[in-house]
């Protein structure tokens, strides 16, 4: 079984910098690319992981909560329910249980497990849009499990983005690893960081 996920993602932004971890209010200049290993030690690195996490929580807390009516369905039968998942939503719900897109679908439609949880199969962050599948039966949740896990499942994601580009299209193929300077945030992997 083979499925294809597609999430558009919109972003705009007066420029690249705006994407960057902000520090003390202050944007700091973008790292994702820099081949300079900063050292970190482990009270300013678990310091600043907990005040992100601090940020995501009042974030999460901001949640939109869905009706049935609000549910975007692209493709639903007896296994599996596809929906258009709107920026500002949940996916899953956190330990706050905070509103989400999962919940609303389960709560609309059910699953044969009687579970939220047994519906969830892949998640999009909250500020991205795009279609999310979710599993009705537990066959298609270990089906649908095992696609995503053996990696047999395309996910494309548009992007818009400000500056010049030089191709119309192409891939970003690189390895990413957890940003020490900015927890919880990633980077792009290199050679001198994976010392």
């Amino acid at each position: 079984m083979r499925f294809t996920v597609i999430a558009s993602v919109l972003l705009a932004a007066v420029n690249v910098d705006a994407f960057a971890p902000s520090v003390g209010g202050q944007r700091a200049a973008s790292t994702s690319l820099q081949s300079t290993v900063e050292s970190v030690s482990a009270t300013d690195f678990n310091s600043k992981l907990e005040a992100q996490l601090e940020k995501m929580a009042s974030k999460d807390a901001s949640s939109t909560a869905l009706s049935k009516e609000d549910i975007k369905v692209i493709f639903e039968d007896e296994h599996i329910i596809v929906v258009d998942k709107p920026a500002g939503v949940l996916c899953v719900p956190n330990k706050a249980n905070n509103p989400s897109l999962s919940q609303a679908v389960f709560d609309a439609y059910g699953n044969e497990s009687n579970r939220a949880d047994k519906m969830v199969v892949h998640r999009l962050g909250m500020d991205t849009s795009g279609v999310v599948v979710f599993a009705r039966t537990d066959a298609a949740l270990k089906g649908m499990n095992t696609a995503f896990r053996n990696r047999s499942v395309t996910r494309s994601y548009e992007a818009l983005v400000c500056g010049s580009i030089e191709e119309a299209e192409g891939v970003i193929n690189m390895p990413l690893m957890r940003d020490a300077a900015y927890p919880p945030y990633m980077r792009v992997s290199t050679d001198d960081h994976q010392q």
